[in-house]
């Protein structure tokens, strides 16, 4: 039966991942043959691409656990130091903010869905088959959250009387997850099409203990509410240095005594620079662009110190990509004064 549903799906395919191509990914990635089952059940996923079906490969536990030499790592060490202005003065900030929010409110007006997560299964063609998958890789991230909170030690008396602020919550991907466990979110972003989305599926999900703001100026991320935790993920890397700065800075200001932050950035990218009269010279020709900004460890670690806050792990993530060359880093931090 395995075998006839398999040459039927051979003589209809049309999409770039056949049952060749994922045979030849066993074999050249995982080092050997596939089952008939196998196959079949990656052709269910139906892949929209390559790309896709690489992506996969590279991330399954089997890859990482047979070819972990191949995974090298990302930097060595002898990479140079980068060029970064980050400190720029109030007109400037302004300027800086608004370009990302023309930037996103753009990208929510096109591609909301696919600007948070950009592969090709969340363009809004093909989001309707796939728009549970997006909202359950909310709930994958909101659990690693908690693991890292459960493995720290942090909140031994539960999460149900605490407080969260999320910056960047976008569609509500993992707004959702986080209410589930939480008594009160503050779900925060620069996109007005991201948040009245947001507000829909959470409307759809019945779940009455959010409360969503955009973030129309720099005053909006100096005016946060105090919170036992925030929550910030590929967010503060689409934003210039000064602005991750600003915003790094407010959330963990923001936190009560012994809060956590969890917040990932990119750290390092050779040949990343930022200069603020280049930049916002050319921001006009990058208003439907995603860009990608840098925010180097030492900095990090400084605003840490200076908030009060006590760094519990540093982890390298991949949600940057997995390139030599770059730094993506997720850090667990806690308010001790």
């Amino acid at each position: 039966m395995v075998l006839s549903r398999l040459r039927n799906l051979l003589g209809h395919e049309q999409s770039q991942v056949t049952a060749e191509t994922i045979r030849w990914a066993y074999r050249l990635i995982l080092g050997r043959e596939p089952s008939p089952v196998e196959v079949l059940a990656h052709l269910d996923h139906r892949y929209p691409d390559l790309q896709t079906l690489r992506r996969v490969f590279f991330n399954s536990k089997e890859f990482q656990l047979r070819e972990r030499s191949l995974c090298s790592t990302s930097l060595s060490g002898f990479e140079p130091a980068l060029e970064i202005q980050e400190e720029v003065n109030d007109a400037s900030l302004e300027k800086l903010l608004m370009h990302i929010q023309q930037s996103w409110q753009e990208l929510g007006q096109q591609e909301p869905h696919w600007s948070v997560l950009t592969t090709e299964e969340y363009k809004q063609a093909n989001l309707a088959q796939n728009r549970a998958q997006f909202y359950a890789s909310g709930q994958r991230d909101a659990a690693c959250f908690l693991n890292l909170l459960r493995r720290n030690h942090c909140f031994p008396d539960g999460l149900a009387d605490k407080t969260i602020l999320e910056y960047g919550c976008g569609v509500g991907r993992i707004t959702h997850a986080l209410a589930s466990h939480f008594k009160y979110v503050y779900a925060y972003d620069v996109s007005a099409p991201h948040l009245a989305l947001a507000r829909e599926f959470t409307n759809e999900q019945k779940l009455n203990n959010i409360e969503f703001k955009q973030i129309l100026s720099p005053k909006d991320i100096t005016n946060l509410p105090r919170v036992d935790a925030v929550f910030t993920l590929i967010v503060l890397q689409h934003n210039p240095p000064p602005v991750i700065s600003l915003i790094l800075r407010n959330l963990l200001y923001a936190l009560n005594q012994n809060g956590v932050a969890y917040f990932q950035l990119l750290t390092y990218q050779e040949g990343y620079s930022f200069d603020i009269n280049h930049y916002l010279n050319s921001a006009k020709s990058r208003t439907d662009q995603i860009e990608m900004h840098v925010l180097p460890q030492n900095r990090v670690f400084e605003i840490i110190n200076q908030a009060n806050c006590q760094t519990l792990e540093v982890l390298e993530d991949a949600w940057a990509g997995y390139r030599c060359g770059q730094l993506s880093n997720t850090f667990v931090v806690r308010k001790i004064c």
